[in-house]
């Protein structure tokens, strides 16, 4: 038998003439997704980018599923051309009905928003001329269609169309993700302004290889060389110049951040953690707080921005402009010395370039293991409270333990809660028993707790407590298949076992205080700015959040993200929105049926994640 084995003429014919229908489909295909990328700067390097992005992001997925269903329509092979044509036909509709909606509203439909545009589009505020208009350019788009299917039919193709087809999808796609993996490890704009432009994209990233090979690249790409013009960048963020009176804040008290790694909202008392429940007794205590996030870039980006964390990837396209969040800013103009110590790898997360642009920033640690280290991060924080009580100034600092994360890590003297398991994913089903991993979980989260411990009492014998907001809470929760629906650990969905997390936080002003109001950590930016550094801009201007104590507030959705898919939370129902799908469940129960959102929530939400885009 020869190799590769002859494929029959009638075969190859018909398979050129999908690959001919592909083709002539590609104009309208790029011609929806330049109409995105209107009033992008183009540069040679971004021209570059969105040529070989459009010709292998957009073109290669669209092949190997033609190719597939060409395979399976083989015993019927007359109908693979009306079939490629079909579907060509809905790839183009949906990219002309998104570069529509994405040029209005800034949203790009998603099958959240496709199941209510369909179902509902009378609750989303559109008119009825909208479906009128819908309807004509789907016709339209089929009657091209037609012509081009009949045109595919009568051209004489190269006889290797398909191997040069397919060769240049695949170089055009590689070409276009090692280009944006060196632009985002190194905050060129004329690359990563792209991303937030176009739909279902979601770029490859590496740290390890863009500092391995990024200098192989024949052309320069670095920050300097591509911060964006305001007139041209995707993001307005602040809204307006925000403005300050000083006499509401003549002497803004210092900040410290302490977050504790993947802690869930039941893991915060008196027995698990005493040294934090003890503060707790003297704070302002949040017990529905839900994070931006069930992973650590997009919680952290809650609690800094105050923004969405569907707006994560712009922020991170107009990073060199934008440079850091308002709420840093108000803290770097203000004199305070600053720091930064965290496990979390913030510089290759992006999360220093995004949010702590100019801050020093620690995170290596002395240690063999997880623990060591943790303990090497509480002395170096230690050793900055005390340079901040000798110098007298304002500060802020940040403390981010790691010994919470998975896999679990202490002392054997800290295993109280027995039995205690480490999770082997490998073996994990719906009827796994989560009590030994839970067990384990809160064993990490103790040993934490002493480490929170020494920073209390240091700001006590520093004589800073009454001078500092010492607020105490994480990126993300954490399950342990709470639901018997098999989902352990975080970034996996969206009930309250990831998204609701502790929040305390200790003003030296006011009266401790428990609230069992909804709020987010996305309210916290606006808060300190608004009551503790004299902002009197419209906190709209620069956030989605709002203030922690407004109790009276009407109902809102949360918007939470993960690493490629983004939920919204509306009451006690989620609805996540996956890459090719949508799910609802309950907040409490990813096995049960969540149900629909209100109208107005709806409406709101669409509003409140596309207010800052330009």
């Amino acid at each position: 038998m020869k190799f590769p084995p002859k494929i029959p003429a009638a075969v190859g014919a018909t398979y050129t003439r999908t690959l001919l229908i592909v083709l002539l489909n590609l104009p309208l295909v790029w011609g929806c997704l330049l109409w995105d990328l209107r009033g992008v700067d183009v540069t040679a390097l971004t021209a570059a980018y969105a040529t070989a992005v459009l010709a292998g992001w957009y073109v290669l997925p669209l092949l190997v599923l033609l190719g597939v269903v060409f395979l399976l329509l083989l015993p019927v092979r007359r109908a693979a051309a009306p079939a490629t044509a079909l579907i060509a036909a809905v790839y183009v509709y949906y990219l002309l009905l998104d570069a529509v909606a994405y040029g209005v509203i800034r949203i790009h439909i998603d099958f959240f928003w496709l199941e209510y545009l369909v179902r509902d589009f009378a609750g989303l505020g559109l008119p009825d001329s909208s479906v009128v208009t819908a309807a004509a350019a789907l016709a339209v788009i089929l009657l091209v269609e037609f012509g081009i299917l009949r045109l595919s039919g009568r051209l004489r193709p190269p006889r290797r169309l398909a191997p040069v087809v397919w060769a240049a999808a695949v170089l055009a796609m590689t070409a276009s993700q090692i280009l944006h993996i060196v632009a985002y490890q190194r905050n060129d704009s004329r690359v990563t302004v792209l991303t937030p432009h176009l739909p279902f994209y979601v770029p490859f990233t590496s740290h390890r290889n863009a500092d391995k090979y990024g200098d192989l690249l024949p052309f320069a790409m670095d920050e300097n060389a591509a911060v964006l013009e305001e007139s041209t960048a995707s993001l307005t963020y602040p809204l307006a110049p925000l403005t300050f009176d000083p006499a509401a804040a003549p002497s803004p008290p210092n900040l410290v951040v302490i977050l504790l790694e993947s802690w869930r909202f039941d893991a915060m008392d008196a027995d698990v953690t005493p040294n934090i429940h003890r503060l707790s007794l003297e704070s302002s205590v949040f017990t529905q707080n839900l994070s931006t996030g069930n992973q650590t870039t997009a919680g952290i980006f809650g609690i800094f921005y105050g923004l969405h964390p569907t707006y994560w990837a712009a922020v991170k396209a107009n990073s060199a402009r934008i440079d850091n969040p308002v709420l840093v800013d108000a803290l770097t103009e203000r004199g305070y010395a600053c720091a930064l110590y965290a496990r979390s790898k913030f510089g290759r997360h992006k999360i220093q370039d995004t949010m702590f642009r100019g801050i020093e920033l620690h995170e290596d640690f002395a240690g063999k293991n997880v623990p060591e280290m943790d303990v090497d991060l509480t002395e170096g924080f230690l050793g900055f409270l005390r340079e901040q009580a000798a110098r007298g100034g304002p500060f802020f600092g940040l403390a981010f333990y790691k010994s919470s994360h998975y896999d679990y890590c202490y002392p054997p003297e800290y295993e109280i809660d027995k039995p205690a398991k480490n999770i082997n994913m490998a073996f994990m089903n719906a009827d796994t028993d989560p009590a030994p991993y839970l067990n384990d979980y809160r064993n990490a989260v103790r040993y934490t707790d002493m480490m929170v411990g020494r920073v209390l009492d240091e700001l006590r014998a520093l004589d800073l407590l009454d001078k500092t907001i010492v607020i105490v809470t994480t990126d993300h929760g954490e399950a342990f298949n709470d639901d018997r629906a098999n989902f352990w650990g975080h970034g996996t969905n969206y009930t309250k076992y990831e998204v609701q997390v502790p929040l305390i936080i200790r003003f030296p002003d006011r009266a401790p205080a428990v609230y069992a109001h909804r709020t987010s950590l996305a309210d916290i930016a606006p808060t300190l700015l608004t009551r503790y550094f004299g902002c009197t801009s419209d906190p709209r201007d620069y956030a989605n959040g709002r203030d922690l104590f407004d109790a009276a507030a009407p109902p809102r959705a949360h918007v939470i993200s993960s690493y490629v898919n983004h939920a919204f939370v509306f009451g006690d129902d989620v609805h996540e929105i996956l890459p090719l799908s949508t799910r609802k469940y309950r907040f409490d129960d990813a096995k049960a049926a969540g149900g629909d959102p209100p109208p107005g929530l709806l409406r709101s939400v669409m509003e409140e994640i596309n207010r800052f885009y330009r």
